[in-house]
C-alpha cells in the first residue's frame, strides 16, 4: 500500500508539474510568436518578444539540468544503497569493539565541565547548520534557487507585458485597418476596402459591409452564400455599438431570407429580421413591417403605427401606402398622405431613385396627392426604365426582372415580350427566385411568347425549390408528379 502511494503521489507530482510547464511555455511562447509575426508595436514589440524568448530559453535550459540531476541523484542514490548493502554483509561477522570509557568522563572531580568535555567528542558539530559557519554548498544551492526564483517572477512578468501589449497592439491595429477600409468602402475603393475589412470583421459595420459588397459584386466576385453569411453575421451582433450598422444588416438579412439570397425563402424569418431593424429605427424595415401587419395579418392599428414610424423618418414609400390604407377610412387623411409622398417621392427621385421615379409617376397616372397628368406619368415611367436598365445591365438581378416586367408590359419602353423575356432569364441565370419564378410563368403561359411546359415546369421547380410559394402552388396543380 505504501509503495502504491508512492506510485500515485510521483504520478500527480509530474502531471501537475507537466502542466504547469505546458501553460508557462505555451503562453510564453504564443504571446512570443504574435509580437514577432504580427509585430502590431514596432520595436517595443520585438524587444518584449525577444525577452521572452531568452527568459524561456533559460528557464528551459534549467529544467532540462534539473532533470538530468534527478535521474543522476537517483542513480547515485541507488549505488550508494547497494554498496551500503554489500558492506553490512561482510561486516555482520566482526564483532564492533568496545568503545572504552574514558576514566576523565568518570572523574567527577575533573577540572572541566561536562559541556567542555562533550566538545571533545563532537569536534564535527561544533557550528549548528544555520549559523555563520554555513558550508560553501548549500550557500551556493540557495543562492541558486534565489536567482531561479527570480528568473521566473521576471519571465512571468514578461509574459504579462507581452500579452497587455499584443492585445492593444492588435486591437489598435485592427482599428486602422478598420477606419482604412471603411474610408476605402466610402470613396468607391471596394477591392482595396474588401481586403481590410475581412482582416477586422469583428465590427458589425465591417461585416454589413462585406454583405453588401459580395451581394453587389462590388471589389469581389458576387457570391450570395457570402452575403448572406457576413449580414447573418452582422445582425447577430445586437449588443454592438455600432446599432445603424446592425439594424442595416439585419434588414438586409430579412431581404435576403425574402428573396431567397443565400438561402430558401422564408417570410416569417424575414419577418422577424424585419421587426429587429424596426425597433432599432430602420425605416424601410418599418415600412416593411407596417405593410406585412395591414395586408397578411389584417392589424391595422399596429401596422399603421409602424408606417407613421417610418414616415416620420421621411420614407415616402411609407407615405404612399398610408395613403392607400385611409382611402377607405378617411379621404382627407388619405389626401394628406398622397401629398406629402408625392413631395418626397419628387425628391427622391431627382436624385436617381428608380423605386421613386415609379411610384411617382404612378400618383401622376392616378392623380392621387398631385393633378393627374399622363404626359408627366409617362415620363416618369420612361426615367425609371432607363435607371432600371443601367443597374440590370451592370447585372443587378432585382433590376433585371423590373425591367423584363417594363418591356413585357411596355411600361416606359416599347412593348416587347421577348426583350423582357431575356431580361428574366438573365435574372434566373444567377438563380434568382423571382427571375426563376416569373420565367417559369411567361413560360406556362404563353400569352407573350410561345408556350414550353417543359421550360415552364424546369424553372418553376428551381423558384419552388427555393421556397417560392406561387410556384410551388402551380407545379401542384398543373404538375402533380413534380418534385417538390
Amino acid at each position: 500500500m505504501t509503495r502504491l502511494n508512492a506510485i500515485y503521489d510521483f504520478v500527480n507530482t509530474v502531471i501537475c508539474f507537466g502542466f504547469m510547464l505546458a501553460v508557462y511555455f505555451g503562453a510564453g511562447l504564443f504571446v512570443c510568436h504574435r509580437l514577432f509575426i504580427r509585430n502590431p508595436q514596432g520595436i517595443v514589440g520585438y524587444i518584449i518578444g525577444t525577452a521572452i524568448l531568452v527568459v524561456l530559453a533559460f528557464h528551459a535550459f534549467c529544467v532540462i539540468n534539473l532533470i538530468f540531476w534527478l535521474v543522476k541523484e537517483a542513480w547515485d542514490n541507488r549505488r550508494k544503497k547497494k554498496d551500503a548493502e554489500v558492506d553490512s554483509t561482510e561486516d555482520e561477522s566482526l564483532e564492533e569493539p568496545s568503545q572504552p570509557e574514558l576514566a576523565c568522563l568518570q572523574d567527577q572531580d575533573h577540572p572541566l565541565s561536562a559541556d567542555e568535555i562533550a566538545s571533545f567528542s563532537m569536534p564535527e558539530a561544533a557550528v549548528s547548520s544555520g549559523g555563520k559557519g554555513e558550508e560553501p554548498a548549500a550557500k551556493e544551492e540557495r543562492k541558486h534557487h534565489h536567482h531561479s526564483g527570480c528568473a521566473v517572477v521576471i519571465g512571468v512578468l514578461l509574459i504579462i507585458a507581452g500579452a497587455f501589449v499584443d492585445i492593444y497592439g492588435s486591437w489598435s491595429e485592427d482599428a486602422k485597418l478598420f477606419k482604412q477600409g471603411v474610408a476605402a468602402y466610402e470613396a468607391g475603393d471596394y477591392e482595396n476596402a474588401v481586403q481590410r475589412l475581412l482582416q477586422t470583421t469583428g465590427y458589425a459595420r465591417a461585416r454589413y459591409f462585406l454583405g453588401v459588397c459580395y451581394y453587389e459584386g462590388k471589389g469581389v466576385e458576387k457570391d450570395w452564400d457570402k452575403a448572406f453569411h457576413w449580414f447573418h453575421e452582422g445582425a447577430k451582433q445586437e449588443n454592438d455599438p455600432a446599432r445603424e450598422a446592425v439594424r442595416d444588416a439585419q434588414y438586409w438579412l430579412g431581404v435576403c431570407f425574402e428573396q431567397a439570397i443565400g438561402t430558401k425563402r422564408d417570410m416569417d424569418k424575414a419577418l422577424i429580421c424585419w421587426v429587429k431593424a424596426a425597433k432599432l429605427g430602420h425605416a424601410e424595415a418599418q415600412c416593411r413591417v407596417g405593410e406585412i401587419a395591414i395586408t397578411e395579418f389584417g392589424e391595422y392599428d399596429n401596422g399603421i403605427e409602424w408606417l407613421r414610424k417610418s414616415a416620420e423618418q421621411g420614407n415616402p414609400f411609407a407615405m404612399r401606402f398610408l395613403g392607400f390604407v385611409y382611402e377607405e377610412k378617411d379621404k382627407t387623411e388619405s389626401a394628406d398622405w398622397y401629398a406629402k409622398a408625392a413631395t418626397a417621392l419628387y425628391k427622391a427621385a431627382k436624385q436617381d431613385d428608380p423605386r421613386a421615379m415609379l411610384d411617382l409617376a404612378r400618383l401622376y397616372r392616378d392623380g392621387k396627392g398631385v393633378s393627374k397628368d399622363p404626359a408627366e406619368a409617362k415620363r416618369w415611367f420612361e426615367q425609371a426604365a432607363k435607371m432600371y436598365l443601367a443597374l440590370a445591365e451592370q447585372g443587378d438581378p432585382d433590376a433585371q426582372c423590373m425591367i423584363g416586367e417594363f418591356y413585357v408590359k411596355g411600361i416606359g419602353v416599347k412593348q416587347d415580350a421577348a426583350e423582357g423575356v431575356k431580361w428574366y432569364q438573365n435574372a434566373a441565370n444567377q438563380g434568382f427566385m423571382k427571375g426563376e419564378a416569373l420565367l417559369g410563368l411567361m413560360y406556362f403561359e404563353g400569352a407573350d411568347v410561345e408556350r414550353d411546359l417543359t421550360e415552364a415546369r424546369k424553372w418553376l421547380e428551381k423558384a419552388a425549390a427555393q421556397g417560392d410559394s406561387y410556384a410551388q402552388e402551380l407545379l401542384a396543380e398543373s404538375f402533380p408528379d413534380s418534385e417538390k
